[in-house]
């Protein structure tokens, strides 16, 4: 028999305890010699079954007990977030210096299309002021930022140059200071007189290179506010991995009312619109579902935002986009045991244009986004695969000689309350994982029945089946030589898994496994 593919970890590993016994506490049935040895006894929890088999190995997929007893399964990707700094870059200084060109310059600010400053509060940065006197007498003045100010005092460098000497003032602690602007600029003024008190302009040390400028360094921010225009930019591409039937096996699996929720968390202060470029799944076929929904307004949803009008400097808002059967063909697209989500969003700034709304941004300011997926345990399964191995242990019959061996039969005993019964096939397995032989010749043999269910899909009560399956001489001297079992079962729920049913963390299964020997006189 062709060894089946070799077994996934991570999957269902039930606590299947061993229990043997010797032939001297055999039971002796009637006038033969028939030998009860049980191999496998155990409980099988519903809530355990469904934790190994539905909830796949990635971190952030887990199975939630709700209190009624049901289980929701989550799939959730990892959460993309979005500094407002990796979009929005303020106040790029040249590495060179800014130059001076005159007593009063304007010097334009590097920043975003669309954006327009009001103010931007420091949080790091140092700067030094360079300052070259060409004249042959000494000079003295001062050097000021009028729109930069800390305690409501604007920066101002006094300075006293000797002659055909440069100047390189004491290093400048930014922080704390605040910069203000009304046209994207910072104007830069000095003052330098002579000793006679003639205001002069400095002189250039080489032709073009001003006699003054500016050295700023480790500059960042830790607060601007302003004017958010119309602008499109990136925000997050991910993909989140939803494997309902995790093994290579073949099933068919319908939810009931699958739900996609996305979450945004928002502490960019001004309006931003989400704008939906991907959202797919990518089923079992290979084949891509495209996401239909009425949710989003010609593929965008608008995010909700901490108002600067409303003192919400700091805040968080949330926005929570449920897509489930009634605004979209999720269903549908669970139907085909989609085993990816893969979504792609960009974000606009002011897509209304409304020029009133007056912006801001912190050094904390983040936009985050999560998809998940919610699937409420309540549905219907033909033949969901699961695989697991077992040890195995045949005891002191794997060493009695074959010729005393009159007949061999296993027995599966099962009684069962959940609304799920399976179908299986045992292989058994030498210590290189070498299959030797089969439980059952040919397909799988259902086993065990599921408990009967009420109108609205609750098990009802509890369901005993046996199985029988005798097996040859031959067979069972290759049989017992194995050290472990291979077991792909293959689940469905209640009435042919046409029809939903609930699955509740309580339900569970009882299996039994034994082996009955018939041995000559």
């Amino acid at each position: 028999m062709a060894s089946p593919a070799t077994p996934r970890t991570g999957v269902w590993q039930p606590d299947f305890r061993l229990q043997k016994i010797s032939l001297d506490d055999a039971e002796i049935a009637g006038h033969t010699a028939e030998y009860a040895f049980p191999l496998m006894n155990t409980t099988l929890n519903l809530k355990d079954l469904m934790f190994k088999i539905l909830n796949d190995t990635l971190s952030g997929d887990t199975i939630v007990v709700n209190p009624d007893n049901t289980m929701t399964l989550y799939y959730s990707g990892d959460l993309a977030e979005k500094p407002a700094t990796d979009i929005f870059e303020f106040f790029k200084f040249p590495d060179g210096g800014i130059p001076v060109p005159d007593t009063f310059f304007k010097f334009d600010l590097d920043v975003p299309d669309s954006v327009f400053i009001h103010r931007a509060d420091v949080l790091t940065g140092d700067m030094n002021v360079v300052v070259y006197n060409g004249f042959t007498e000494p000079i003295n003045g001062f050097f000021t930022i009028p729109q930069m100010s800390k305690n409501g005092v604007a920066f101002t460098y006094p300075f006293n140059i000797p002659p055909s000497q440069t100047s390189f003032s004491p290093l400048f602690d930014l922080a704390g200071y605040t910069f203000l602007s009304d046209s994207n600029t910072l104007q830069f003024r000095y003052e330098a007189y002579l000793p006679n008190g003639n205001r002069v302009k400095l002189l250039e040390p080489s032709p073009g290179l001003p006699g003054c400028a500016l050295l700023i360094n480790n500059f960042t921010l830790s607060y601007v506010e302003g004017f958010w225009g119309f602008e499109e930019y990136p925000l997050t591409l991910d993909t989140i991995d939803i494997d309902i039937n995790q093994t290579n096996l073949k099933g068919n699996v319908q939810v009931k009312d699958p739900k996609v929720t996305m979450t945004v968390a928002n502490s960019w202060g001004f309006p931003t619109r989400g704008v939906v470029k991907y959202l797919s799944f990518i089923g079992r076929d290979g084949q891509e579902y495209k996401l239909e929904s009425t949710v989003f307004n010609n593929d965008s949803i608008d995010f909700n935002y901490p108002s600067w009008a409303a003192g919400e400097v700091g805040q968080t808002k949330y926005t929570y986009v449920v897509l489930d059967g009634t605004n979209s063909n999720i269903a549908d697209i669970f139907n085909a045991q989609p085993t990816q989500l893969i979504y792609d969003f960009a974000g606009i700034s002011n897509a209304t244009k409304d020029t009133s709304i007056i912006g801001f941004l912190t050094n904390e300011s983040v936009l985050a986004l999560r998809m998940s997926v919610e699937l409420v345990l309540e549905g219907s399964v033909q033949d969901f695969g699961a695989e697991q191995v077992l040890d195995l242990n045949f005891g002191s019959y794997s060493d009695v000689d074959t010729a005393d061996i009159e007949s061999v039969e296993f027995k599966v005993v099962t009684k069962n309350q959940t609304p799920i019964g399976s179908s299986l096939q045992m292989y058994f397995q030498d210590a290189n994982d070498q299959t030797l032989d089969s439980l059952f010749i040919g397909d799988p043999q259902f086993i065990m029945e599921a408990a009967p269910v009420d109108g609205n899909g609750n098990a009802v009560g509890s369901k005993r089946t046996e199985t029988f399956v005798p097996m040859d001489v031959a067979r069972f001297d290759r049989v017992r030589q194995a050290e472990k079992i291979f077991v792909q079962t293959f689940f469905t729920t209640a009435d042919g898994g046409l029809v939903p049913v609930k699955l509740l963390a309580t339900q569970n299964a009882t299996i039994k496994l034994g082996l009955k020997i018939k041995t000559r006189f």
